[in-house]
């Protein structure tokens, strides 16, 4: 399973404002899934979390939220590509299941 990290640092590598940049991204994200995508699917908020790594605010984006939501999906990509955040993906597929 893929994941994707969306850094908050910029490619030119400053820090990304406003701080709390993830937490509203997550935010809006679980707003699109609640609105547009299956209404069974009432963890909206785990397909976007903010998260740290290293030293650096992030957004972890659940692979998953391209099939359940391809609008917020794309929202989440158009956002990084036009404030010139990282986006990287991450295979989870290893790490599930480990202590």
């Amino acid at each position: 399973m893929t994941h994707y990290l969306i850094s908050g640092n910029t490619r030119a590598r400053g820090p990304f404002r406003p701080n709390d940049w993830a937490e509203r991204l997550a935010g809006v994200v679980s707003i699109f899934v609640r609105e547009r995508a299956d209404a069974s699917h009432v963890c909206a908020v785990s397909y976007a979390m903010p998260c740290v790594d290293g030293d650096v605010k992030c957004l972890r984006v659940a692979g998953a939220l391209q099939e359940i939501c391809p609008d917020a999906f794309r929202f989440v990509l158009q956002f990084a590509d036009e404030n010139d955040l990282p986006v990287r993906a991450l295979d989870v597929s290893r790490s599930a299941g480990k202590s």
